[in-house]
């Protein structure tokens, strides 16, 4: 199974320092970390690439390499996101869509082919793809726990001012 985890372009309403380093140096101030978290909760069978839509354009032979595509996004994202969405179901690819954007908004997106709501985990979707018995909405029955390992290998070093440092136990 391949995986593509998309992050959406955020829109950029920044002022002061923030705004005149990403304009300077034409870096983003946060990484996708969620995007990495839900990473971690896939089989570690399936194959996985991570986009960011703030550092690079979403490349088509990336999106036809995919089986499905997992979208995380927030209401600042909005935009991007529809953008985005339109042009994976015309290229014939299911979305699995998780974030704040959907949470609130879950009526907005009939053209998602399974949520992902209220902070749930993957557990649940990755059983019942498992089993062929899918569902459009999984909700937080399931919360996320926290997650005790990252995978930042997805990502790229160089694209991001700062880094977040997790504490974890061995």
């Amino acid at each position: 199974m391949n995986i593509l985890l998309i992050y959406p372009e955020k829109e950029n309403n920044s002022k002061g320092f923030e705004a005149f380093f990403q304009k300077l140096f034409n870096k983003t101030t946060e990484d996708p970390l969620a995007l990495i978290e839900i990473s971690i909760q896939l089989p570690i069978t399936w194959e996985r690439k991570l986009r960011d839509l703030n550092q690079e354009k979403l490349n088509t032979k990336d999106l036809a390499w995919a089986d499905y595509v997992i979208i995380k996004a927030d209401p600042r994202q909005r935009t991007s996101t529809v953008k985005l969405i339109d042009k994976c179901k015309a290229a014939g690819k299911k979305i699995i869509a998780e974030g704040e954007l959907f949470d609130s908004q879950p009526a907005d997106f009939e053209n998602v082919d399974h949520l992902i709501l209220n902070q749930a985990t993957f557990d649940p979707f990755v059983r019942d793809m498992e089993d062929n018995t899918t569902q459009r909405i999984y909700s937080a029955d399931f919360r996320k726990e926290k997650l005790r390992r990252t995978a930042y290998s997805l990502l790229g070093f160089s694209g991001y001012f700062s880094r977040n440092i997790h504490t974890f136990s061995a």
